[in-house]
C-alpha cells in the first residue's frame, strides 16, 4: 500500500496531544449503521468497524467534541487521548486487542478503512496523516520484533486447522462480509459454496476467493431454500454470521438429516453469552467462537511472554512518538522517566 503523505505545509502541524480516540466493545455497546455514519459524517472523524468493536478517531478536542454530539452513545465508549490514544491504535493495529491474540487481518481492515476515508480529503483526514503514517510503521516494526515467531494467527487459519483434511463433500460458507472474506481463502475444498443475504456480495467474494484459487469451484447461492439445500448436502460448513432465532431451525435441521452424518461446522458467530445459542446446543461437529477461544487459551507461555512484549513496545514506541521524535531513535537518560508513565 502507498504509504500517506505527510500534512500540507499550509497546515499547522498536529501535536500528538490532540489525537483522540473512542473505543466501542462490541461485547458490551455494539453501534448501529446509523450511529457509525452519525459519528464519521461529513468525514468529520474517522470510522473503523470490525466485527468485534468500533473505534473513532478524531483529531482535536472540538473535533472529539463534536462526535459527542453527533453521537449520544459516546458517553458509553472508553476514551483515549494523546500517547494513550497512540499506543491503543498500535495495539490494535497489532491484533493484540482482539480475542484472537496477534490476529494479522486486522491490520488490512485498519489500512483499507484509512484508504476510503483519506479519498475524500478533509481537514481531519490532513491532520490525522501523519499519524497513520506513524502506526503504520510502527505496526509492522512491533510485529516484526516480537510477534513474527507467534505462529499464524488468523480466523482463517484457525479455521482450517480446525477442519483439518478437506471434506468428502463441497464446504458451505454461509456470509460474505469483513470474517467470511479473511476466512475464504484459507478454506481447503475443492468445492465451495457461499450463500449470503445480499447475492451481490457474496459474488464479490467468489471473485476475491478464485483470484487466489483458480482451481476451486465457487458456487453461489441464490436464496433461503437454496441455502437450506446446501446444509444437507456439504461436508462441512462454516457461519460467519450472528445466530439467527428465525433460520437456524432450519439449518440445524437440515444439517441433521444429512446421509453419514459427519463433517464439521464452525460457527463464528456463536459468542460467549449470546442466548441465541441455546439452539445450537448438542448439534454433532460443532466447535463455536467462544469453544476457539478456550482452545486458543492453553496457548504457550512463550506465546504470552510475546504478546507481553508487543504490548510494552507499543507503549514505548507510543511514548517516543509523543515525544516529537522518529520512534526508531534513542533518547537520553532523562527522557526515560516518560517510559514509566503510560501502562501497556
Amino acid at each position: 500500500m502507498t504509504q500517506p503523505a505527510g500534512p500540507p505545509a499550509s497546515l499547522p502541524i498536529m501535536k500528538l496531544a490532540e489525537l483522540h480516540v473512542l473505543h466501542f466493545d462490541g461485547s458490551t455497546r455494539a453501534l448501529s449503521e446509523r450511529e457509525l455514519a452519525a459519528a464519521g459524517a461529513q468525514s468529520q472523524a474517522w470510522v473503523l468497524a470490525t466485527c468485534q468493536r468500533a473505534v473513532i478517531v478524531a483529531a482535536g478536542r472540538a473535533a472529539r467534541d463534536a462526535v459527542f454530539q453527533r453521537l449520544p452513545a459516546a458517553a458509553e465508549a472508553s476514551g483515549f487521548e494523546g500517547a494513550e490514544a497512540y499506543a491503543f491504535l498500535l495495539r490494535f493495529a497489532c491484533g493484540l486487542e482482539s480475542k484472537l491474540l496477534g490476529e494479522t487481518e486486522i491490520f488490512g481492515q485498519i489500512k483499507e478503512s484509512w484508504r476510503a476515508f483519506a479519498a475524500a480529503p478533509s481537514l481531519q483526514s490532513r491532520q490525522l496523516v501523519g499519524f497513520v503514517q506513524s502506526l503504520f510503521q510502527d505496526t509492522k516494526e512491533v510485529r516484526a520484533n516480537q510477534l513474527a515467531s507467534l505462529g499464524s494467527a488468523s480466523y482463517g487459519s484457525q479455521v482450517r486447522r480446525l477442519l483439518g483434511a478437506v471434506s468428502a463433500g463441497p464446504t458451505l460458507l454461509v456470509g460474505a462480509g469483513q470474517l467470511a472474506q479473511a476466512v475464504a481463502p484459507w478454506i481447503e475444498t475443492p468445492e465451495l459454496m457461499l450463500w449470503n443475504r445480499s447475492v451481490d456480495r457474496a459474488h464479490e467474494l467468489a471473485s476475491l476467493v478464485q483470484e487466489r484459487h483458480p482451481q476451486r469451484i465457487c458456487r453461489v447461492l441464490d436464496g433461503a431454500e437454496a441455502e437450506l439445500s446446501a446444509w444437507s448436502q456439504a461436508g462441512d460448513v462454516v457461519v460467519c454470521v450472528p445466530a439467527d432465532t428465525q433460520r437456524d431451525a432450519g439449518r440445524i435441521a437440515a444439517w441433521r438429516a444429512r446421509a453419514g452424518r459427519t463433517g464439521r461446522i464452525v460457527h463464528l458467530g456463536l459468542g460467549h453469552g449470546d442466548q441465541r445459542a441455546a439452539a445450537w446446543a448438542d448439534v454433532p461437529g460443532l466447535t463455536s467462537l467462544t469453544s476457539l477461544f478456550d482452545m486458543l487459551r492453553t496457548q504457550s507461555d512463550l506465546r504470552r511472554v510475546q504478546v507481553m512484549r508487543a504490548r510494552r513496545d507499543c507503549a514505548d514506541k507510543a511514548v517516543l512518538r509523543s515525544l516529537g521524535a522518529n520512534a526508531t531513535q534513542p533518547h537520553g537518560w532523562e527522557d526515560l522517566a516518560a517510559f514509566a508513565t503510560l501502562s501497556p
